[in-house]
């Protein structure tokens, strides 16, 4: 589908399905990717060791059309290294003209998670950052779709605007 039919779709009332199995930013506010990908193995290997996944393939089966990439996680002396690449059509508001269009949104990551304390302290390390937003779990879970929508949020633009020579709201003419 090209990117032309895509804004026309999103002014159609006849393709309110083609828009459920999109992101929007209200969507974004929340957790909308529910991943929760058990990092136990990756911690059990040599560190070094890189586990490669599709996010379509951790993705439940009605999100799939919703974000696609890879994620890589990579076994640490402190934890997991997670990086990938991936892609997400989000449903925006143009600033200008106030219509809602379709924004290809292409994040990268790059993040490192620890254990939570006391699932670090059992393994014996030390020094463990106490503020992470996203924790490995005692029982080894990983919050992985909190990880990726703060990725797709920061790759999303500031001033999302429909097309760049977009004119903005038509002023009307006072009657008189």
């Amino acid at each position: 589908m090209r990117t032309e039919d895509l804004f026309v779709c999103v002014r159609r009332p006849s393709c309110a399905t083609f828009l459920t199995a999109m992101l929007s930013l209200e969507s974004l506010s929340g957790n909308p990717l529910h991943i929760r990908y058990n990092v136990g193995a990756v911690l059990q290997e040599r560190v070094g060791t890189i586990h490669e996944e599709t996010i379509e393939s951790l993705l439940k089966k009605d999100e799939t059309s919703l974000v696609t990439g890879v994620v890589r996680m990579t076994h640490t002396s402190r934890g997991v290294a997670i990086e990938g690449e991936g892609d997400a059509d989000v449903l925006m508001t143009c600033m200008r003209c106030l219509n809602d269009y379709v924004e290809h949104v292409h994040f990268t990551i790059e993040e490192q998670v620890h254990p939570e304390p006391g699932y670090a302290h059992r393994r014996g390390a030390e020094g463990f950052e106490e503020n992470d937003d996203v924790r490995i779990k005692g029982d080894g879970s990983l919050d992985l779709g909190e990880i990726i929508r703060q990725h797709i949020v920061l790759h999303l633009p500031l001033k999302p605007l429909c097309r760049t020579d977009c004119p903005g709201i038509e002023e009307i003419a006072p009657d008189g």
